[in-house]
């Protein structure tokens, strides 16, 4: 069975009743009219109960962005307890209409056995459909995906693909994971210079594993080597200073990705 209906049937949803959301009712132009009034008066209000009304009466009109909201509130709870499925719903309602952090979020779910057990496989589709997008989270959670054969065929050189891929978009860790598939010769020619380069990056960024990692690369080159990836390092930083946390134009992305504990999930909400 097909990926798609397999996913259809476990949320029982057919073609015909996805027709009846009101968010498929509308054209892709009126969608984004009112994904735009919604987001403008969103911004507008700062009491959470008034943005979880808006974004409920937004989301009866047929505003993806507002259901992806409504998905937000739904998973963080009111204090007492949380709703991943109606989290769940919201998100998948949004990601039909290709809210990449929607569809991430969805996966996030899934992977984490939220929604009753761990669903690797319908994960590893959400995180793909996100990556559609080019959200560099789902990107780099695909990665570990496919490098580690996590609902789907073990894919190195997807891995590597993808890895590279969040990397370019300042995605911290993936700088870490670059390093070690380039040190390891996974899914691209050994290069310890390369991985070097990466590591020290990452360190800088203050991917705790890569300050961990980077004197074992260290330990291995010679002086020369260790010039060469100093060099190297020099010319990531200025593609990347963006991301760098002493970076005065530095973005949120950076220091958010920054975390302490051994999970490869990241929830970038």
């Amino acid at each position: 069975m097909a990926i798609k209906q397999l996913i259809n049937k476990l949320f029982n949803r057919d073609a015909s009743n996805v027709q009846t959301h009101p968010e498929a009712k509308l054209t892709d132009q009126q969608r984004h009219k009112l994904n735009t009034t919604f987001i403008e008066r969103l911004d507008e209000l700062e009491d959470p109960q008034a943005r979880y009304d808006l974004a409920v009466q937004f989301s009866e009109k047929g505003a993806t962005q507002a259901l992806y909201t409504l998905g937000l509130f739904y998973e963080q709870g009111d204090g007492q307890q949380t709703y991943p499925e109606l989290a769940a719903e919201c998100y998948w309602r949004a990601g039909k209409f290709d809210i990449a952090e929607a569809q991430y979020n969805l996966g996030i779910l899934y992977a984490q056995g939220e929604l009753g057990q761990v669903d690797l496989v319908s994960a590893h589709y959400w995180f793909n459909e996100a990556v559609k997008h080019n959200l560099p989270q789902a990107q780099f959670n695909l990665a570990t995906f496919y490098e580690d054969g996590l609902g789907c065929v073990e894919d190195l050189s997807k891995a590597f693909e993808l890895y590279q891929a969040a990397a370019d978009q300042g995605f911290v860790r993936a700088w870490h994971n670059l390093a070690l598939m380039h040190y390891s010769g996974k899914g691209t020619q050994r290069n310890p210079i390369t991985a070097y380069a990466w590591v020290l990056l990452a360190a800088k960024a203050g991917v705790k594993e890569a300050q961990e990692t980077e004197p074992v690369f260290t330990e291995e080159l010679k002086s020369e080597q260790i010039l060469a990836g100093k060099t190297l390092l020099e010319e990531l930083e200025q593609q990347l200073k963006a991301f760098l946390p002493h970076s005065e134009s530095s973005t949120t992305q950076a220091t958010d990705n920054k975390n302490d504990d051994d999970d490869n999930f990241y929830e970038v909400k």
